[in-house]
C-alpha cells in the first residue's frame, strides 16, 4: 500500500478503534471499520512493549509487507496493533495471522472478485 493510503493522525486510530470490528490472536489485534472511501487505509500500532527501536521497526516493516500480500477489499479503514509475540516470530507466521484476521474480519476480498493481475 502507498503512503496516501495510511491512518496517520490519532482521530483516525481511535475511530476505528471505537466504532469498528475488532478481532485478535496471540500476535496481533486486527480493527477494522467502513470508512466510505474508494480506498482502503491502514494503521500500524507497535508498542515499546514488544521491544526496542530496531525490533518494532522489524516488525512494523514485516507487517507492511504482509499488507502489501493481501487483497483487501477497498472502502475500509483497518488498524493493527502488534502484540509482544509478534516480534518473535517471522514473516510467514505473521502473515498467516493477519490473513486470518482479515478473514474473520470479513475485509477480504474473496477469489472469485479479486481481480486478476497481469505481469
Amino acid at each position: 500500500m502507498s503512503n496516501g493510503a495510511r491512518l496517520r493522525k490519532s482521530a483516525e486510530f481511535r475511530d476505528v478503534r471505537k466504532r469498528g470490528r475488532r478481532v485478535s490472536d496471540g500476535l496481533i489485534a486486527f480493527g477494522s471499520v467502513r470508512s466510505g472511501n474508494e480506498i482502503s487505509r491502514y494503521g500500524l500500532a507497535v508498542s515499546k512493549r514488544v521491544g526496542g527501536s530496531v525490533t518494532r521497526n522489524k516488525v512494523k516493516r514485516r507487517l507492511r509487507e504482509c499488507f502489501s500480500a493481501l487483497e483487501i477489499l477497498p472502502g475500509y479503514d483497518i488498524v493493527v496493533s502488534a502484540r509482544p509475540e509478534a516480534a518473535q516470530v517471522d514473516y510467514q507466521m505473521l502473515l498467516s495471522s493477519l490473513r486470518r484476521l482479515a478473514g474473520r474480519a470479513e475485509v477480504l476480498q474473496s477469489e472469485e472478485t479479486a481481480p486478476v493481475k497481469q505481469n
